[in-house]
C-alpha cells in the first residue's frame, strides 16, 4: 500500500513513500534523479503542509495516513 494524500503533489507523495521505506536522502536521490537539495525542499514543503515539527513527526504522520 502506498501513501496518498490530495494535499501533496505527486513528487512529494513519491518521496513520502521512500521515507516510509526508511531510505536515505542519498538513495532517494539516486532513485528519483533529483538532487539532495531538491529532495530536502520537498520534505520541508511536506512538513509545512502536514504541520510536522521534525522528520520523526513527518514519518509518523505519513505512517498514520498510509493506514
Amino acid at each position: 500500500m502506498e501513501f496518498k494524500n490530495e494535499e501533496l503533489v505527486e513528487r512529494e507523495i513519491e518521496i513520502g513513500n521512500y521515507l516510509l521505506q526508511n531510505l536515505s536522502l542519498k538513495l532517494i536521490s539516486e532513485k528519483t534523479g533529483l538532487s539532495r537539495k531538491i529532495i530536502a525542499a520537498h520534505i520541508h514543503n511536506m512538513m509545512k503542509k502536514l504541520k510536522a515539527e521534525d522528520m520523526v513527526g513527518l514519518v509518523k504522520l505519513l505512517t498514520l495516513r498510509k493506514k
